[in-house]
């Protein structure tokens, strides 16, 4: 039986040492099942070795660092579009303003100082006002745009939010099964020792 758990143990290091730079390129839910299907059997029981466990929950560890990451990442990308969409609703108040002065303004004969016919005056104040709301479309679009743009940005940071949650959770699972499953180990093997005794 002692020979069965060194070579057991001698078996596991020798996976370990070669499959610790695998597993840092592989995805942490192949690595969980490769350290399942890798680990040794013993009656019902599945035995891995606490250096591979260790190896996981660095991944796993790194993983969320890289997810927190992105997750800020978005939340200033969100930040940013929402100073554009202020900057735009600025812009467009102002253009308001100087709407109103150009209709105030349609109904003096006086443009510039200089006296000009209502024909001559009509069309610069009508010019004036279609390119004033060719802007104002063109801002209501690109403020539509960025409103719609943030709500995506939202709904995919509420998405990764709910994701990293369940991922936390299912790898705190994992490791408290595991973390059960080697204490039972540990506990049958201290009881094996204390009846050879």
């Amino acid at each position: 039986m002692n020979h069965l758990f060194l070579y057991l143990a001698v078996a596991t290091s020798f996976l370990a040492q070669g499959q610790s730079a695998v597993q840092k390129l592989n995805s942490l839910d192949h690595q969980f099942e490769e350290l399942i299907e890798k680990s040794n059997n013993y009656k019902q029981y599945k035995v891995i070795e606490e250096k591979q466990i260790h190896i996981l929950h660095e991944n796993t560890n790194k993983r969320i660092e890289k997810l927190n990451e992105k997750i800020a990442t978005l939340k200033n990308s969100v930040t940013k579009k929402d100073n554009r969409i202020v900057t735009l609703e600025s812009k467009l108040a102002a253009l308001n303003t100087k709407l109103t002065d150009v209709n105030t303004e349609k109904d003096s004969l006086n443009f510039l100082g200089i006296q000009t016919s209502k024909g001559v005056y009509n069309t610069i104040v009508w010019s004036i006002l279609a390119m004033l709301t060719f802007l104002f479309i063109f801002m209501s679009l690109r403020f539509k745009s960025s409103n719609m743009t943030t709500k995506a940005a939202n709904k995919q940071l509420q998405t990764i939010e709910e994701e990293l949650e369940a991922f936390r959770h299912k790898s705190i699972e994992k490791e408290q099964k595991l973390g059960r499953q080697l204490q039972d180990e540990r506990n049958k093997l201290s009881k094996m020792k204390g009846d050879k005794f």
